[in-house]
């Protein structure tokens, strides 16, 4: 078992913690000995039981975390890399909701630097930004959609609930 957590009050881009374990119980002591707050160890230690029992959250995070590590022209056509806040965006989400809201959502990369997610099931999609998010779909005959949404992880899993 590896535990990864972005320390969000410093805004690294670096893991605070890579280690080893072999069973929870030990994992959650190493947390309790970092030098975090206790929102950050909450984070992690949620983090690790989504990685052990969530299988949809688990994938969504380890998409994220392989995301965070695309470099500039990534695509081989000058795409931009993923940005800190951007990962930091779905990763608050992520942390917020169940395991059920990722079942039918794809996680991509986007030339601009953001991340899109599209729906398994309808014509469905969302772009996440560094302070915003974009949103389209189409159900039947009904759409909906909206451009430069203010971005905070409640707003976003609200449409996310919706549109899927």
């Amino acid at each position: 078992m590896k535990i990864m957590e972005d320390n969000v009050s410093t805004m690294a881009s670096e893991p605070v913690a890579a280690c080893s374990t072999t069973s929870y119980m030990d994992a959650m002591a190493m947390i309790h000995t970092m030098h975090l707050t206790r929102e950050d160890k909450e984070r992690v230690g949620r983090r690790l039981v989504v990685e052990t029992t969530e299988a949809n959250l688990s994938k969504a995070f380890e998409r994220i975390d392989h995301l965070g590590q695309l470099k500039d022209d990534w695509d081989g056509y000058g795409a931009k890399k993923i940005s800190y806040n951007v990962l930091r965006n779905l990763r608050d989400v992520l942390l917020i909701s169940d395991n059920d809201d990722w079942e039918n959502w794809m996680i991509s990369p986007a030339p601009d630097g953001t991340i899109g997610l599209q729906s398994k099931l309808h014509t469905s999609s969302i772009s996440v930004g560094d302070r915003e998010f974009s949103y389209y779909s189409a159900k039947g005959d009904m759409e909906d959609w909206a451009d430069n949404v203010t971005f905070t992880p409640y707003s976003f899993l609200e449409v996310m609930r919706k549109i899927v």
